[in-house]
């Protein structure tokens, strides 16, 4: 073989090692991205953008998909603006609302002890955030870290003497509830409902039906 073929075989040789090598560095670099993504939560991986009305109240609890012991207390309704404020006196809507929904649940038929869920949706993530950090800044109580991660921003669930509150963000949606009476020692019911209602956000924005439950959240977190 004279020496021009032997350069050029062993060039070529060359050539296919190196391009094995790559194709195996990019196996290798795709099946470590997969993992990464597999890593991120469920609910970090969907946040929520834009739903209409219709979805916001869909995605509330209804009788039956709230936690044990809880049914609902008149009807889902649509949420006025100042309702999503973090001051109770407010008489405007934060920056950045676009539109919201809210209900509420009585235990076993009473409403001394009763439950709350409000959906906020904003025009932007940023805008969710600001209202979601003053939400969480009006209750100096002690809070407690979720078992599992919810949404973009740690939920906060702060202890009262007879109330537990919880806030969650996903991207330019907020979500707050409120558990009052014998659950304040608690917050797991808290979780789940956090946990149940962003669910079922998530699935309507996929274009399913909303079937995540409370006590469904609540019986796998505490597996």
């Amino acid at each position: 073989m004279s020496r021009v073929r032997v350069t050029l075989v062993t060039a070529l040789a060359g050539m296919a090692l190196l391009t094995a090598c790559s194709s195996a560095s990019n196996e290798a670099g795709t099946g470590d991205q997969a993992d990464k993504q597999q890593a991120v939560p469920a609910s970090k991986a969907k946040p929520i953008k834009d739903l209409s009305q219709a979805h916001l109240t869909q995605a509330l609890p209804g009788d039956g998909e709230t936690l044990s012991g809880y049914s609902l207390h008149g009807d889902k309704s649509v949420t006025e603006g100042p309702y999503c404020n973090a001051s109770p006196d407010a008489d405007s809507a934060p920056a950045g609302w676009v539109r919201g929904s809210d209900s509420s649940y009585e235990y076993n038929g009473s409403t001394t002890n009763m439950a709350h869920v409000a959906i906020c949706l904003f025009d932007s993530a940023g805008a969710a955030h600001t209202q979601f950090a003053k939400w969480t800044g009006t209750k100096p109580d002690e809070r407690h870290a979720p078992k599992k991660p919810i949404g973009d921003e740690n939920t906060l669930v702060m202890i009262s003497d007879d109330s537990v509150y919880g806030y969650v963000r996903s991207g330019n949606a907020n979500i707050r509830v409120r558990i009052e009476g014998g659950a304040a020692g608690d917050p797991s019911g808290t979780q789940a409902m956090l946990a149940a209602t962003l669910e079922r956000l998530q699935q309507l924005q996929e274009g399913k039906p909303a079937t995540a439950t409370a006590a469904d959240v609540q019986a796998a977190t505490r597996q």
